[in-house]
């Protein structure tokens, strides 16, 4: 790496941020501790903190003040990476939103948190860190997420493929088991049987990283779960702040799809998105399963279906729709 280069270190708070305060957790100046250590060996920094927040707390809003920070801080010239360091419980969807907006950067974007404090003996952050300056020093562009697993290895995820870490074990995944490959030794392994997603081209521009700071605070997508017990017609969908609804469907890739006059069935859902101006879009749903009498009912009913992603992805691509004004069947087609 060139000696003049700078990182650029983007902290949002998170457990990585955190200590250990009468038994509980509670954000503090942990994370900068990080950078003593890389100060010694070379590594330089350009430090930002758009967001200082619990990520489980993080909102809309909050998402446009840390990406339009980011492409305001960013110089291609100057820096030969991003760091964010991010906390575990939202850093996939954070993530998946890096990859929509950072696919075309010429440089390494890393994402990377941890399970427990700095100050915990027993921490991965120290690790978590150490790996994605060894990602930024051997990897030539693309967005990515790594940590420390249970068993003690450490994977890089791209962030098109990462999914929510496990509630058990608290590990990350990828997409079909699609990880980018490992750090092994301080040093990027890649996986030989990894290929990466596809770039979104037209949500790359940093023109656009600009218009985020001047949207709406309000806009967002809803996302529902198909849920036996779900009653749609609690929702109120004629609420302004969303334009598209996201149900995310059983494993199975589908959901109710019994009388759109019975209440729990997603068809209910859509007449009355129909008739507030909003869209349905089903997700993610595999095409390599067959194809349930209730999938296609939904899907000649007009719900999109949105196939071979994490959900994650879905949200992401719909978000993005909604805050710059694009239209999500442009992205879907790429696909």
């Amino acid at each position: 790496m060139d000696k003049q280069m700078k990182i650029l270190m983007v902290f949002t708070g998170g457990t990585i941020s955190s200590r250990i305060h009468k038994k509980a957790l509670e954000l503090g100046t942990a994370p900068y501790t990080l950078l003593e250590n890389a100060r010694k060996k070379s590594f330089s920094f350009d430090i930002i903190e758009p967001i200082n927040v619990l990520s489980e707390n993080i909102t809309p809003e909050m998402y446009r003040v840390l990406f339009g920070s980011i492409g305001k801080a960013f110089s291609p010239t100057k820096h030969c990476g991003i760091l964010i360091a991010h906390g575990t419980d939202t850093m996939a969807y954070t993530a998946q939103l890096a990859n929509l907006l950072f696919s075309k950067y010429t440089v390494p974007v890393v994402l990377f948190g941890s399970k427990r404090p700095p100050d915990d003996p027993n921490s991965d952050a120290r690790a978590n860190f150490k790996a994605a300056l060894a990602l930024v020093s051997s990897a030539e562009k693309g967005v990515y997420v790594v940590g420390k697993t249970s068993d003690g290895k450490i994977y890089v995820h791209h962030a098109g493929y990462v999914q929510s870490a496990d509630v058990r074990t608290d590990d990350f995944s990828s997409f079909r088991n699609l990880f980018a490959g490992k750090i092994v030794r301080g040093a990027f392994v890649p996986n030989p049987d990894f290929t990466e997603p596809p770039v979104f081209p037209s949500a790359s521009a940093l023109s656009k990283m600009k218009k985020l700071s001047s949207l709406p605070t309000e806009r967002t997508v809803l996302c529902v779960p198909a849920a036996c017990c779900n009653g749609y017609e609690l929702y109120q969908v004629g609420m302004p702040s969303f334009r598209y609804v996201l149900v995310q469907p059983y494993h199975s890739g589908t959901a109710n799809a019994l009388s759109e006059d019975n209440p729990y069935s997603l068809l209910f859902l859509k007449r009355a998105c129909d008739s507030k101006g909003k869209r349905i879009f089903l997700g993610p749903c595999d095409t390599e399963k067959p194809l349930y009498p209730t999938s296609r009912a939904l899907r000649e009913a007009g719900i999109t279906p949105i196939p071979d992603m994490p959900f994650e992805t879905a949200w992401a691509i719909l978000m993005l729709c909604t805050w710059l004004g694009m239209d999500p069947d442009q992205f879907l087609k790429n696909l």
